[in-house]
C-alpha cells in the first residue's frame, strides 16, 4: 500500500535542527566521525560517481564507526542512491533489501533519531517494488508508522511531510479490491484521503517554499481532484518556474506535462 515511487524530490535536510536523537551531537569536538559525515554528505549531493565513492567509503569504515546511528542512517541512504543509479533489476533489489536491513539497525540502535526512521521508511518504499502483493501492504504500514516517528522526533523536516502527502495520496487512490486485500491481511484497511494528502504538501511548503517541482505537482494533483481548478492551475504555474536539474524532476515534468494540458495551463 505503498506508492511506486517514495523517492522523488529527496532533498535532505542536515542542516535543519538536529532530532532530539542527535542534540548530543552538536557538543562534541570535530572527531574522525565528523569530518567522514561531513565528506559522505557532500559526496550524496554529487554526482553518480560521487554516490558510488560514497557508499564504499562507508562500507570501508563500517566496522569502525557501526555502532553510531549517525554512521547508520547514511549508510542506508547510500544504498537508497545506489539502488536508483543501478541498471539491473537484480542490482536494484539487492541495494534495496541490503539498505532496509540497515535501516532496521539504526533505528534499533537509537530509536530517538528522526533520520534514521525516516530513511528506515524509506526504504520500505523503495522494497515495494520487488516484494509480493502481501509484503507490499506490510512495508506500507511500516513505512506511515516510521515516518510517524520521524516527524514527531523532527517535526520541521519538509521531507518527511513530502512523502506522508505521497503515501495519503496513494491510499486515497486504492481502489475497494485493494482495500479488501489489506483487510483480509491485517485486519484494517489504510485510510487517508486527498485532503490529509493536500495537508502534507501544503505542510512542506510552509516549512520550505518552492521545495520542489514534484510537490508542486501533488499540490496540482489534490486540488485538481478536489474540484479547486484555480489553485491547481496556480500550482502547476509554480511547478513550470522551477529549473528542471534532477532525475526527479523530470519525472515530475512528465506529470507536469499531462496535468497543465488537462488543466488547460
Amino acid at each position: 500500500m505503498c506508492p511506486d515511487r517514495y523517492m522523488t524530490a529527496l532533498t535532505d535536510s542536515e542542516e535543519e535542527e538536529a532530532s532530539e536523537g542527535q542534540q548530543w551531537d552538536k557538543k562534541q569536538p570535530r572527531d574522525e566521525l565528523s569530518v567522514l559525515l561531513e565528506e559522505i554528505d557532500r559526496l550524496h549531493e554529487g554526482t553518480e560517481s560521487d554516490k558510488r565513492e560514497s557508499l564504499s567509503i562507508l562500507l570501508k569504515q563500517r566496522v569502525e564507526f557501526g555502532q553510531d546511528s549517525r554512521f547508520l542512517w547514511r549508510l542506508t541512504r547510500a544504498y537508497c542512491d545506489i539502488h536508483d543509479i543501478s541498471s539491473t533489476l537484480e542490482e536494484k533489489k539487492t541495494h534495496a533489501e541490503t539498505g532496509k536491513q540497515v535501516g532496521e539497525e539504526a533505528v534499533t540502535l537509537n530509536p530517538l533519531c528522526a533520520e534514521s526512521h525516516q530513511w528506515f521508511a524509506i526504504m520500505c518504499g523503495v522494497m515495494t517494488e520487488y516484494d509480493t502483493v502481501q509484503n507490499k501492504i506490510k512495508n506500507g504500514y511500516i513505512f506511515k508508522d516510521h515516518l510517524d516517528k520521524a516527524i514527531e522526533l523532527k517535526p520541521q523536516d519538509p521531507l518527511s511531510y513530502y512523502l506522508l502527502g505521497r503515501w495519503c495520496y496513494s491510499v486515497a487512490q486504492l481502489s475497494w479490491i485493494e482495500r479488501k486485500a489489506a483487510a483480509a491481511l491485517f485486519g484494517e484497511p489504510p485510510s487517508a484521503t486527498v485532503e490529509d494528502a493536500l495537508k502534507n504538501f501544503l505542510k512542506v511548503e510552509e516549512i520550505r517554499p518552492a521545495y520542489s517541482k514534484f510537490n508542486y505537482v501533488f499540490l496540482a494533483k489534490c486540488y485538481k481532484d478536489l474540484g479547486q481548478i484555480n489553485k491547481a492551475r496556480t500550482m502547476c504555474e509554480a511547478a513550470c518556474l522551477m529549473d528542471t536539474i534532477s532525475k526527479e524532476d523530470e519525472e515530475a515534468q512528465k506529470e507536469l506535462n499531462s496535468l497543465c494540458y488537462a488543466l488547460g495551463v
